[in-house]
């Protein structure tokens, strides 16, 4: 089984990322624990920081999220731990290891770690997305080509077509 870099610390939970595919809260669950260590703080603590922004949590909703026995949290939640955590969203989001860890994006797909991080900052479509779309509603103060090679341009283009022959 794969593990998140995230559990190599010492004293966490070693559970299995499920199916060897980590899912978003599971991933959250993993890197909270993780960084609420490396502040020191306890979950008292946490749950006083978030209280302090707004998000109403007390101990219990802190033990359940990183025990597991929490299934979702919600995108104000994970704002507000980024931000009482003093990390970007995507640093509790997606796994920091590299594309040795798949990630699942939905019940229904998954990909390498790295590759969702890529996705999720807005630098590359998923396989298989129409990159014209995907990047029609980036701000054009923030636009930049991507930098691919020409087989990571050959594969998504493929993929495009490749979908667009299934549509028909």
């Amino acid at each position: 089984m794969r593990y998140c870099a995230c559990m190599e610390q010492p004293g966490f939970d070693t559970t299995p990322l499920g199916d060897e595919i980590a899912g978003p809260t599971q991933v959250i669950r993993l890197r909270v624990r993780e960084l609420r260590a490396k502040q020191g703080w306890s979950a008292e603590r946490l749950a006083a920081e978030m209280t302090k922004v707004g998000v109403a949590w007390t101990r219990v909703v802190v033990t359940k999220l990183e025990t597991g026995r929490r299934p979702d949290i919600s995108v104000v939640e994970l704002l507000a731990l980024a931000f009482v955590l003093d990390v970007a969203p995507i640093h509790l989001l997606v796994p920091v290891a590299d594309g040795h860890v798949l990630y699942r994006v939905t019940p229904e797909l998954s990909t390498p770690a790295d590759q969702a991080r890529e996705w999720v900052r807005g630098r590359s479509p998923m396989p298989g997305q129409d990159p014209r779309r995907y990047f029609a509603e980036v701000p054009e103060r923030e636009w930049q080509p991507p930098s691919w090679s020409a087989e990571q341009a050959e594969f998504t283009g493929r993929s495009v077509e490749e979908r667009r022959r299934g549509e028909r």
